[in-house]
């Protein structure tokens, strides 16, 4: 498996608000894009706490029990534990996401210049056997294989929810002036819940993104880049180039994964 992850700032934005992080548990890989949100402090600060604090503990709690990970529908990883039969890989994740809530809601509510301040989560765990995403807000999971691309993570956005009720069309979506309006994110309330997906193991590549790259979304520019026979490293910055050609509005932040 090979991975990479680059960030940048943009053309129209003074500072980078986005934040990445890519770790090793035991022979699990842990990836999370953040977006932070609430002015030039908040927002830096709270995608960098988010991913920081969700991506240590979620490690923490899978070597702790590396062994007796299961991944609910998908077949077991590891050995069963006699005590603990029912620790599912998502339950690691909802801890996580918690913990990570929480760190960034109580810094928000003690400091004013913080105050509503918040980030997106994105986030893939590959396993021998499967893949876990968790989703809060709009940053982006796809995978493409086979010149053939999807989104595995669901918006959690205003224009998304007009999509659903057939008020616009998936194209005007991109394009519409409220399309950065997400109605779920990180260390905004006390509790939030993550959209947790579990799928099998296949080949492929995996891209995690902000809405920096995703607003300027091209699908077959999308699928030639990232199943191409580049570097992971070369269609990261190659989706990032793009990004910043098409206008560079905002932060943008690409992880690339080749399974």
């Amino acid at each position: 498996m090979q991975y990479f992850g680059s960030s940048d700032q943009g053309i129209r934005r003074s500072n980078n608000q986005d934040a990445f992080q890519i770790k090793i548990a035991g022979n699990l890989l842990v990836a999370t894009v953040c977006d932070g949100m609430g002015g030039a402090n908040g927002g830096n600060v709270a995608s960098s706490v988010a991913v920081e604090t969700y991506s240590r503990m979620l490690g923490r709690y899978i070597n702790s029990a590396l062994s007796y990970v299961y991944l609910g529908d998908i077949p077991e990883f590891g050995r069963p534990c006699p005590d603990f039969p029912e620790i599912r890989l998502s339950d690691f994740i909802n801890k996580a996401v918690d913990l990570a809530n929480g760190t960034v809601y109580s810094m928000a509510e003690a400091d004013p210049l913080l105050e509503g301040m918040g980030t997106t989560l994105t986030s893939c765990v590959i396993t021998p056997v499967g893949i876990v995403t968790a989703n809060i807000g709009d940053s982006r999971i796809y995978y493409a294989h086979d010149e053939q691309i999807r989104q595995l993570t669901r918006d959690h956005s205003l224009v998304q929810s007009m999509v659903d009720a057939g008020q616009i069309t998936p194209e005007e979506a991109l394009k519409h002036p409220n399309r950065n309006i997400i109605l779920r994110a990180l260390g905004v309330d006390e509790r939030v819940a993550a959209d947790i997906a579990e799928f099998p193991f296949t080949k492929g590549n995996l891209l995690l993104c902000s809405d920096g790259l995703s607003n300027y979304y091209d699908e077959p520019f999308f699928v030639q880049t990232l199943c191409s026979r580049r570097s992971c490293k070369d269609k990261a910055e190659i989706l990032i180039d793009y990004a910043n050609r098409c206008g560079g509005a905002d932060n943008v932040t690409a992880v690339v994964i080749k399974l």
